[in-house]
């Protein structure tokens, strides 16, 4: 025979055994029992699929590694030998019957299994097989005619468990019960959706292995003969879902009155605890809606008194003066007509706030040359301009708007008191009107304090201060800023700032145009916080 034909023999042998391993490899994984492979030196060569979905591990992370790492550490050794010697060695008095025994998966848990070991071989041939098998879901099992014959009362036992079936599954709560030895022996399908882990992975799972301090006290206090209670958000180690429950333990006694067992009835307390947060958030906002009334009330009532003192004391010079047939200087009159104003602009913006929520704030709208309104504007607020600069950029052409010409003036006054009030060492003011596509672009900017960013986005709600802004040093009732924004955006217009904190501010304002205005071509508009 020709070397080829050897080599071609030898190839095709090899395909043979490796498609004959393929074809092992494919029965084992279609097998339901889970099945685990050992060498001689009891070190892992094979395990199919049924194998990797009770212990958790994959083939590649267990092949090659001891077997051992399948139980607990205090059952690696038995008697002197290792557990599976031991195992092996206890199959003729075993007959073929399978041990309960611990497993312990991949991610910490143990869990009861019947374990059979055999072996096949010997010295460095020997080969050790290990088949798992789950414990019985009791609450899931038929009734058998072998477990009804172990009461003696099959005529009476067999309704009465089917009954207990039935209200355990149909329960509204979960339900597990455990043994003695904290084995979970049976639950049902509510308790595992709550936990979020499968019935065959939950019912042999050893309680006590467990890393939930609160569970194994509770566990621990049940099979000692006390009832507990647990409550908190328990973390599944099988599947990492985290679930608030609540769950009551109790022991389960015997005719003898001993404990064999324990019960828990599991509450998913996720609505509660929603509806808890639901209302520590309402709290809160009813704190802060108190807060925010009762510093209303301290500013308003400074408000209106400081300006109605100073009134008061002009008009009773007046007063003394007339009676003595005195001149009455113009200034005092002007300085009281300012108080005055001053009064009504503040229960005016009140009643415009009124309007604002009750939704009968009214405009009366007509073409305006926003120029004009402007000038006009600034005029009007010469007396308080102070130590002030004020310019005003004025548009090549005129910027013409459908608006209300009383509410608009009203919000560039504002802008422009604003930035009086928050630049208290004066500078400059400026103020300025541009066309840019088919919106008209105002703005106001002023050197003083700024804004922190944190607090711009508030600015523009009702009653909102600052907190840079100290309520006694720069007065106003928090009502300016709310009631332009209102004002504004009824016109189909916007209105943000631009702002940092010690390098002042600018407020822009922008409007339609009046249709059959002129236009300029569009130019990109500041993004930062438009309302």
């Amino acid at each position: 025979m020709s070397r080829d034909a050897g080599n071609d023999d030898q190839r095709v042998s090899e395909e043979s055994m490796a498609s004959g391993i393929d074809e092992l490899s494919a029965w084992l994984d279609a097998a339901v029992d889970p099945f685990v492979a050992c060498d001689a030196g009891e070190n892992v060569c094979f395990l199919n699929a049924a194998a990797e979905r009770l212990l958790g591990w994959t083939r590649a992370e267990l092949i090659g590694q001891p077997a051992s790492r399948l139980f607990p550490q205090r059952l690696h050794r038995h008697e002197g030998e290792s557990l599976l010697r031991h195992l092996l060695s206890r199959r003729a008095a075993l007959g073929g019957r399978a041990t309960r025994v611990l497993a312990r998966r991949k991610d910490g848990a143990e869990i009861m299994v019947e374990l059979t070991v055999g072996a096949s071989g010997k010295g460095r041939d020997e080969r050790i097989v290990l088949n798992f098998r789950r414990l019985h879901e009791v609450v899931d099992t038929l009734a058998e005619p072998v477990e009804r014959a172990l009461h003696g009362r099959e005529s009476e036992s067999v309704p009465g468990d089917a009954l207990f079936r039935t209200v355990v599954e149909h329960a509204p709560l979960g339900i597990i019960y455990f043994d003695l030895d904290a084995i979970v022996i049976a639950c049902n399908e509510l308790f595992v959706r709550i936990i979020g882990s499968p019935k065959r992975l939950m019912v042999g799972l050893n309680l006590l292995s467990l890393r939930d301090e609160g569970v194994l006290h509770c566990v621990r206090e049940t099979l000692a003969g006390h009832t507990c209670d647990y409550e908190g958000e328990y973390r599944a180690i099988t599947s990492g879902k985290k679930t608030p429950v609540h769950i009551r333990f109790a022991p389960c006694f015997n005719a003898a009155g001993q404990v064999e067992g324990g019960i828990g009835i599991v509450e998913d307390i996720s609505e509660r605890r929603r509806a808890e947060r639901e209302r520590e958030r309402l709290y809160r906002e009813a704190q802060e809606a108190i807060r925010v009334r009762d510093d209303f009330l301290s500013i308003a009532s400074h408000e209106l008194k400081t300006p109605l003192t100073p009134l008061s004391l002009r008009l009773a010079t007046l007063e003394r003066r007339l009676a003595r047939g005195e001149l009455v200087e113009s200034s005092t009159l002007r300085q009281a007509r300012l108080y005055l104003l001053r009064i009504t602009s503040l229960i005016n913006d009140l009643l415009d706030s009124s309007r604002i929520e009750a939704g009968r704030l009214a405009l009366h709208r007509e073409a305006t040359r926003l120029e004009g309104l402007v000038e006009h504007v600034l005029h009007e607020l010469e007396p308080q301009r102070g130590n002030h600069t004020v310019r005003f950029d004025a548009p090549e052409q005129p910027v013409q708007v459908n608006v209300d010409p009383f509410r608009m003036e009203q919000v560039l006054a504002n802008l422009v008191e604003n930035a009086f009030k928050y630049s208290p060492n004066g500078g400059t003011v400026r103020v300025s009107l541009r066309q840019r596509g088919g919106l008209a672009l105002l703005s106001v900017s002023d050197e003083g304090i700024g804004i922190p960013p944190d607090q711009q986005k508030l600015l523009f709600d009702r009653y909102f201060r600052a907190r840079n802004a100290s309520a006694h040093s720069f007065g106003g009732l928090g009502l300016g800023l709310y009631i332009s924004r209102d004002i504004v955006e009824r016109h189909g217009g916007r209105i943000w700032v631009e702002s940092e904190p010690g390098h002042g501010a600018t407020f822009h304002v922008a409007l339609p145009l009046m249709a059959g205005a002129p236009a300029r071509p569009n130019v990109e508009e500041p993004g930062q916080l438009i309302h």
